[in-house]
């Protein structure tokens, strides 16, 4: 068994002499570690770069009857190795830049609903206020004191020194019951 790492052109035929199955296993023995390492420098996740080697030695075995054409196996799995990998990082920028995009859009619709919202607060505040100067003068005063100042009926009998139940007639009053 060959104990190298760089395999050249003759070794793997002679290799390949013994069987495409025993061929596998020798350059699989060999380069595994190596590649997954440069898979690792470029993706810089062990689990990542597994799945990367796992396919270039897929890929390599379901070539195996055309591989005599492979002039240098070292270049051919590196090669096949880096290209995965670059293939990955590039799908990684693309699926980064749709999320982006996607992020981007929804925030733009915030702003405009959010614009669109703020107009409607302020048209409806605008309307509040007509509509409480349109009030008779005590009426709007237990209005602002009950609805804006959170005073209960009790507390707005005493400061305008009027008693419970001329409060809460006045509010229905305002309420229109």
């Amino acid at each position: 068994m060959l104990k190298k790492e760089d395999i050249t052109k003759e070794d793997f035929n002679v290799l390949l002499d013994k069987g495409h199955r025993y061929a596998f296993e020798v350059i699989y023995k060999l380069y595994y570690n190596k590649l997954l390492h440069i898979a690792i420098s470029y993706l810089r996740s062990k689990e990542e770069a597994e799945g990367v080697i796992q396919n270039v030695f897929l890929k390599l075995w379901v070539q195996m009857d055309n591989i005599k054409e492979i002039i240098n196996i070292n270049a051919y799995l590196f090669t096949l190795t880096k290209n995965h990998c670059l293939d990955i990082i590039k799908h990684k920028k693309v699926k980064l830049k749709y999320v982006e995009d996607k992020k981007s859009i929804i925030q733009t619709q915030y702003i405009k609903d959010s614009t669109a919202a703020l107009l409607l607060e302020n048209e409806l505040q605008k309307r509040i206020v007509e509509a409480i100067d349109k009030l008779p003068e005590k009426c709007k005063k237990i209005f602002i004191e009950s609805r804006v100042n959170g005073r209960k009926s009790k507390e707005i009998a005493e400061i305008y020194s009027i008693s419970k139940k001329t409060v809460d007639n006045l509010y229905r009053m305002e309420l229109g019951l």
